[in-house]
């Protein structure tokens, strides 16, 4: 007797062949403009402090380090705070 295993549950927009559909691509650009939109302040911020650990990395390795950790939190974690924020305020609103 021979058995499949069972597939995978695909992404939301993602289709059998594993590409983006037609509604996931429309998607994605959506929430990728408007998060760019949103938290543009913050794309400037973590770019700058990239540029700036870049260019102190030879005299001071572990400051560039942490320019380079602030940079990617101001790319990935920070713009959740503005996010959260609302959520409770709307929370509490309702």
């Amino acid at each position: 007797m021979e058995t499949t295993a069972a597939s995978p549950r695909l992404g939301f927009g993602i289709g059998t062949d594993g590409s983006y559909t037609r509604g996931g691509q429309v998607l994605a650009f959506a929430l990728g403009l408007w998060t760019m939109l949103a938290f543009l302040p913050l794309l400037f911020v973590g770019a700058i402090l990239y540029t700036r650990a870049e260019e102190r990395f030879a005299e001071d390795p572990q400051g560039a380090r942490r320019l380079v950790t602030w940079s990617w939190l101001c790319v990935s974690v920070l713009p959740l705070v503005p996010v959260a924020i609302g959520a409770v305020v709307y929370a509490f609103a309702a």
